[in-house]
């Protein structure tokens, strides 16, 4: 694997004295993460969802539903997820290069990659829906993010964490508890965190768009920002190489039952009565989607320490590729939802088929582009 130390990509590397071993499973679990996001946009392509920039209805009412529990699941976790690893692997790198270098190199990796996107990338992608118009004023239209919303996030939570390090450079550090949270702790982070969603989601409920930066899931910000903080903690603490695998199963156990729980009740409020504005309805969602994503994540952590604790070399490549994967996949995603709509196939074919071609595209394209001059340095 390339040890390039990505802020999402890479498990810390080259500490000094007592680093701990290196976290093959979750570069694994990244693996996982990055696939999920590409498939995420394709399940969005062929949803009817007006949220991609190339997009079908479904060819029949099961097919719609399927998608939409797809996402619905996905959503509830995944990006979560992302940002806990994200975070997990912050204070090694601030360690090891200081404040000036710690940012300079974000500002390179993530600063780079999101103004290049935002500027110049996402308006090439809108250019195949163009109906005329000023040029100006359609390409003012076209700027954004995209799918690097997630990079622009994560810009901000690390220079939160360095301005939290500055600040606080003269307390005495803590030593480390190898010990992970007791199971009743979860359960009352899970419960703190689905009250903060639902109240947030008062006023920002799902499917709200937050102008100017383009985040397309602010309902999910408190579980964006407290598993990032999580993970800094999770790091200082070792709780990622200390999580027996009883609280994975407890996790497992956590977001089934939930599942079986909450969602139904979130659900039988109605149509759009679960996204927000303070009903009954969305306060059982987001206990769901919280407790889902805190169980799913210990499960999957311990699972993937347990089974996949090693790196051959095509998960190597895989992981290593993973942030380029993530930067390039709406281009291989458009391109193939153009290319499957001359054939007149139904809805779950075209998803299969997108699904088999992207994803291995997406990671064989990473590596020739990561070769290209002066890539490398960013992605």
């Amino acid at each position: 694997m390339a040890t390039t130390d990505h802020p999402i990509s890479a498990a810390p590397t080259g500490r000094s004295t007592a680093s701990p071993p290196r976290l093959w499973f979750a570069d694994n679990l990244r693996i996982l993460l990055t696939s999920l996001v590409v498939l995420h946009h394709v399940a969005i392509m062929y949803s009817g969802l007006p949220l991609w920039y190339y997009t079908e209805k479904p060819t029949s009412a099961a097919a719609g539903l399927g998608l939409s529990v797809f996402l619905l699941v996905n959503q509830a976790w995944f990006m979560g997820a992302f940002f806990l690893l994200s975070g997990h692997f912050t204070p090694g790198s601030y360690d090891r290069k200081g404040p000036r270098a710690f940012l300079r190199d974000r500002l390179i990796r993530l600063g780079i990659p999101l103004a290049v996107f935002y500027f110049v990338l996402n308006p090439v992608l809108g250019l195949a829906s163009y109906q005329g118009g000023p040029p100006l004023d359609t390409y003012l239209d076209t700027i954004g993010t995209g799918p690097l919303w997630f990079v622009l996030a994560l810009l901000v939570f690390d220079a939160t964490y360095a301005a939290w390090r500055l600040a606080t450079a003269k307390r005495r550090p803590r030593g480390r508890t190898p010990r992970p949270p007791a199971f009743p702790a979860v359960i009352g982070f899970v419960l703190v965190l689905a009250l903060a969603t639902y109240a947030l989601r008062i006023v920002i409920p799902q499917g709200f768009w937050v102008p100017v930066v383009d985040f397309p899931s602010s309902a999910y910000l408190p579980q964006y920002v407290s598993f990032f903080v999580l993970g800094t903690v999770a790091y200082r603490r070792g709780w990622f190489h200390g999580i027996p695998a009883r609280t994975g199963w407890a996790g497992l156990g956590l977001a089934v039952g939930a599942t079986v729980v909450f969602l139904p009740l979130a659900l039988a409020g109605g149509a759009d009565a679960w996204m927000g504005h303070g009903t009954l309805s969305s306060l059982f969602y987001a206990l769901w989607d919280s407790a889902f994503a805190v169980g799913a994540v210990l499960a999957l952590l311990t699972f993937f320490r347990r089974r996949f604790g090693v790196q051959g070399p095509l998960r190597r490549y895989l992981s290593g590729h993973a942030f380029t994967v993530y930067v390039i996949h709406a281009f291989v995603v458009t391109a193939a939802g153009y290319a499957l709509s001359v054939p007149a196939l139904p809805t779950p074919a075209k998803f299969a088929i997108a699904a088999v071609v992207v994803l291995p595209a997406c990671f064989a394209l990473a590596g020739p582009i990561r070769r290209l001059p002066g890539v490398r340095r960013v992605l």
